[in-house]
């Protein structure tokens, strides 16, 4: 097809006025005027309520712009991405001549109806041009000229067209220069408060957080000055928001020593007891508080966030302190139970787990509980779970949690995180979960029960056994690369017949462990049945012995009487007799007689060797297979 003479786009034009002069000449004549559709009414309202941003933004750039460009006859516009005209500033002449054109608000930059034009190339191609004078394919656009520059929000998605329209007479040559900047500014504009919509989405959804949590919060500044107080803490520490944001915290409460140390050295606190102390009007008033610090350091300084964690909470802290054992308050007066609490004491400061053996009723649990709140975990949790008092086909989902929908739940190892899991009875573990406990060990990372998440944990594990775990690792029911982790810290707790020295102090915190008011006491003759027993059922043992006596007592000193008749009688049943107990295995009786003979001979080996009927060197021998070092029991 052959276009008209005044049709023909000029060879040294660019490639797309070329292009869009041959898509005009196909669609518009170049003599006839034909004004641009226009969004008007509703359409034109529903349309700048969507670009609502856009246009309060935009508005405000172009004034900004014109007023620099001190009255010059000239128009700014603003366009969306379709070229619909959504504002407009500049020289009242020129928006009038261009009004009677046509080009008021919604007008539509169409190349099919008004030909060639910079918004709609500028839209087109994506980029920064000019259109001037006869480069304009209509006719009635050739006195005009006009520069336009597409804007883009930060997704890299053009939003709208910035255009500068001026009689071409009144061009110069940084026209297309100041479009790019002013666009430029635009989008940085939009991307601003796209940022700020988006924080303070962030900020409201946070407050609503914080004012939802069981825990009062609030934060100050590296001045000091307080920024934020969430109501449970205003209603805790009964102060008004409206008065004391802004001014310093220690206007409005009085912090304790320990406090403004962690302040000042910039060290975080975790579920600490405080006593904070108001200021002012109501000065004297004392709150009792358990408190949690994080510092937030900055170029400025070290902000703070405070955590008010409940009352109850506190209270539950309390009576968990008074209930906890503690290393120091277990009963140590034999040698043997001194070596074993010196042992604890180190391992309670180690990062690593612990295997506690010994017979049944010995006080391993007890001693598992000492070492957790003799560490640093301390404010952490202690679980503790019973590996045989569950089936094991609940075990896994017991221990691990499960991701199953609609009954997500944590197991017992995501419990423990941060504090500690003792597992009671560890070879009652089944063997699916003995990998998981090494891969824990090795990793420090589980796998909830049918999930593929893979979860870290920081956790310490004590388990504790009666059993002889090295046998059942020969008959293949125990996994000797997890005993062989347990033991990196293994401790033997000694029966009560092996700490006779403890017995008088023991028999002492069970009589006041039973609450009785004033404390009863036995009269010579029971101490001495009670201390010429060999308790083979250990603590539990000494516990019903202590409660029956109690029972059958009356109110004098405890006679004889009192007690059950085997220990009335003297009577010394043999291990393997106990009531609920397996008979002893070799390795057991031997592990025992060293055991009892190097107490006896206090660690002399020539002694224990004739004691034992045995030669020095295979006493040696099974004294390094068994673990025991004959020094620890010289007095």
């Amino acid at each position: 097809m052959t276009l008209p003479s005044d049709s023909q786009p000029h060879p040294p034009w660019p490639d797309y006025l070329q292009a869009s002069w041959l898509r005009c000449a196909h669609q518009t004549s170049p003599h006839l005027w034909h004004p641009p559709h226009s969004a008007k009414g509703q359409t034109l309202h529903s349309l700048r309520q969507r670009k609502r941003d856009l246009l309060t933004t935009g508005e405000m750039a172009l004034e900004d712009l014109y007023e620099y460009m001190e009255g010059r006859p000239c128009a700014l516009l603003l366009t969306d991405e379709s070229g619909c005209l959504l504002a407009r500033t500049g020289q009242d002449e020129t928006l009038a001549e261009l009004e009677a054109l046509g080009f008021g608000p919604g007008a539509f930059f169409s190349e099919g109806r008004i030909g060639t034009n910079a918004v709609n190339l500028a839209a087109l191609e994506g980029i920064p041009l000019t259109v001037s004078g006869p480069q304009h394919f209509n006719q009635a656009l050739h006195p005009w000229h006009c520069c336009a520059s597409p804007v883009y929000n930060s997704n890299g998605r053009q939003v709208a067209i910035v255009a500068l329209v001026c009689r071409v007479e009144a061009a110069t040559a940084g026209d297309l220069a100041l479009t790019v900047s002013a666009g430029r500014e635009l989008a940085h504009l939009l991307q601003m408060e796209t940022l700020m919509q988006e924080s303070q989405r962030h900020l409201s959804e946070l407050y609503a957080l914080l004012d939802g949590m069981d825990d009062g919060v609030l934060a100050w500044d590296p001045q000091g000055k307080l920024r934020y107080l969430n109501a449970l803490a205003a209603q805790r520490l009964r102060l008004d928001p409206a008065l004391c944001l802004g001014q310093p915290l220690e206007q409005q409460l009085l912090l304790p020593q320990r406090l403004r140390l962690a302040i000042e050295g910039q060290m975080p606190l975790s579920h600490v007891e405080v006593t904070l102390e108001r200021i002012g009007e109501q000065a004297g008033e004392f709150i009792n508080a358990l408190m949690s610090l994080k510092p937030l350091p900055g170029p400025d300084g070290a902000s703070f966030i405070a955590l008010l964690h409940p009352l109850d909470r506190l209270r539950a802290i309390h009576q968990l302190r008074q209930a906890a054992p503690e290393i120091e308050t277990l009963v140590g007066e034999s040698s043997t139970m001194r070596k074993l609490l010196r042992h604890a004491r180190q391992a309670a400061q180690s990062q690593g787990p612990i295997l506690l053996r010994g017979e049944e009723e010995v006080g391993k649990a007890q001693l598992a509980e000492a070492i957790h709140f003799g560490s640093e975990r301390a404010a952490g949790p202690l679980i503790t779970l019973n590996c045989q008092a569950l089936p094991s086909d609940r075990m896994a989902l017991e221990l691990m949690g499960s991701d199953e929908a609609g009954q997500e739940r944590a197991g017992k190892f995501e419990l423990a995180h941060g504090g500690t899991l003792v597992l009671e009875q560890i070879e009652y573990l089944p063997a699916p979960m003995q990998a998981a406990l090494l891969h824990l060990l090795k990793t420090g990372r589980i796998q909830r029960f049918d999930s593929a998440r893979i979860l870290p944990l920081r956790v310490r594990i004590i388990a504790t056994t009666s059993a002889a775990l090295e046998q059942r690792v020969q008959e293949g029911q125990f996994g000797r690369q997890l005993l062989y982790a347990l033991q990196a810290c293994e401790l033997w707790v000694p029966s009560l017949r092996e700490r006779a020295a403890d017995l008088p102090a023991l028999i002492s915190q069970q009589l006041a462990a039973q609450g009785r008011d004033p404390v009863r006491q036995f009269n010579r003759a029971a101490l001495d049945c009670l201390l010429a027993y060999p308790w083979p059922g250990n603590l539990g043992e000494l516990r019903s012995a202590i409660e029956h006596a109690l029972l059958h007592g009356g109110d004098e000193p405890i006679p004889p009487q009192a007690l059950p008749a085997a220990i009335r009688h003297g009577y010394q049943r043999l291990d393997d007799e106990v009531v609920g107990q397996p008979p002893l295995t070799l390795a057991q009786l031997e592990h025992q007689a060293i055991v009892r003979c190097a107490h006896a001979c206090k660690g002399q080996v020539s002694l224990m060797a004739r004691q034992l009927g045995i030669g020095r060197t295979t006493l040696w021998r099974r004294l390094k297979i068994i673990g025991i070092d004959p020094v620890d029991y010289h007095d």
